[in-house]
């Protein structure tokens, strides 16, 4: 356990001694999080088990993906109403399921000697948006507002979109029966309106209480940031018993905390803590999946199939249905080229690629950690450098205030 607790440290310790010299270099966080456990895990392949303990991983990366959907609800501008009208409703009605047809129909096309069902199950790992891999994308203030709320909104709702068809495609592999894919889809169809429900009414309670104790003066300020840190584990542990998804819940109770608490820009001190455990967490993980990606990565196996999906799910599969689904929008040509792009994969696709390969059964979910491995490194490296520079190119005229 040594070993592993030296690792965390002095990587933790690298970043947060030279995070301004990383970010003067276009390098953020997660890339370099990444790449220390590429090394960690290329000189200390002995500690693989601790890392590729799938259950516990996926565990983490669930709470970590909690987390940062929570923080970004509460920077989430707009009534909930705003959410499926406009841009977003496109991104989510129409470029989310012409993205999952693409990379399918790219799948089943090419002579990739994959099963449907792997195939299916790549398609949702790979698509869901996710910016955990470079959170100030949708901070960064040069960004027009209302792009950074379009973003938001898309990366907050798109997964559990997408995990009807995920678990639909591992029914269907692990028991070879449409039935039983048709049953494990009509049983997740409902989890997303659900959490919607769980999360609207969690969050306003939340929120509501939140407001009610501190104009009492029942609460103090260290206090208060712990609520924050309770709320999202109160609202994802109930959505889960309530058989709602719980990531869509703890965006949709964000949002309701942020309308419920009264003010329209919480208090930067109230939710500090939340923030920084958040990035904590993050970074945690994207070291974790750095360590384990080495080890998986480095095992004999054919890798085409992978790379050319994970190729088309990070380009042609999220450019063109995204600009598709914006013709004729408010979105200005800048504001299209940008969120067309701008899609990096992250948090989510680990925890759904972490689920597919629990579920699917032998070498299928090898496979799909395969594809988990180069989509998600592919973001870090494409997205991670791309994006910013891509702001300072699109919005060069403001100053970025974080």
């Amino acid at each position: 356990m040594s070993v592993p607790l030296l690792v965390i440290g002095l990587a933790l310790l690298v970043w947060a001694l030279w995070s301004r010299v990383f970010r003067k270099a276009t390098v953020n966080g997660p890339i370099v999080m990444t790449a220390l456990g590429l090394l960690g895990g290329a000189l200390l392949p002995a500690q693989a088990p601790l890392f590729l303990e799938s259950k516990a991983t996926l565990f983490f990366a669930e709470i970590v993906l909690a987390y940062l959907l929570f923080v970004d609800a509460l920077e989430v501008r707009g009534s909930m109403r705003s959410h499926f009208t406009g841009v977003p409703a496109r991104l989510l009605g129409i470029g989310l399921p012409l993205s999952l047809v693409l990379v399918l129909a790219v799948g089943l096309v090419l002579p990739l000697g994959l099963s449907i069902a792997v195939i299916l199950a790549i398609a949702c790992i790979s698509v869901p948006a996710d910016f955990s891999p470079e959170t100030s994308l949708v901070r960064d203030e040069r960004v027009p507002a209302r792009v950074r709320r379009w973003l938001s909104i898309e990366s907050g709702y798109n997964d559990g979109l997408v995990s009807p068809f995920l678990l639909g495609a591992v029914a269907f592999a692990s028991a070879g029966s449409s039935s039983d894919a048709g049953r494990a889809f009509t049983v997740a169809a409902p989890a997303g309106l659900i959490a919607i429900a769980v999360g609207a009414v969690a969050g306003a309670a939340i929120g509501a209480a939140i407001r009610f104790a501190d104009r009492r003066g029942w609460t103090e300020p260290q206090s208060m940031r712990i609520a924050f840190i309770a709320a999202p584990l109160v609202v994802f542990g109930l959505a889960l018993m309530l058989q709602g998804n719980g990531f869509v819940a703890v965006f949709v109770a964000g949002v309701a905390v942020r309308l419920t608490r009264g003010t329209d820009v919480l208090v930067a001190a109230e939710i500090a803590l939340l923030e920084d455990l958040s990035w904590l967490l993050n970074l945690l993980l994207w070291l974790a999946f750095g360590f384990a990606s080495i080890i998986l990565l480095s095992e004999t196996y054919d890798w085409w199939p992978a790379i050319v999906l994970a190729l088309v799910a990070l380009t042609l599969g999220r450019f063109l249905p995204v600009l598709l689904a914006l013709v004729g929008s408010e979105a200005t040509a800048k504001e299209r080229l940008f969120v067309a792009a701008m899609g990096p994969r992250g948090a989510a696709s680990i925890v759904f690629g972490l689920i597919a390969a629990n579920a699917l059964p032998g070498e299928e979910g090898f496979l799909v950690l395969a594809a988990t491995c180069m989509v998600v490194l592919g973001s870090v490296v494409l997205h991670g450098v791309a994006g910013p520079l891509m702001v300072r190119r699109l919005w060069p005229a403001k100053t970025a205030v974080r």
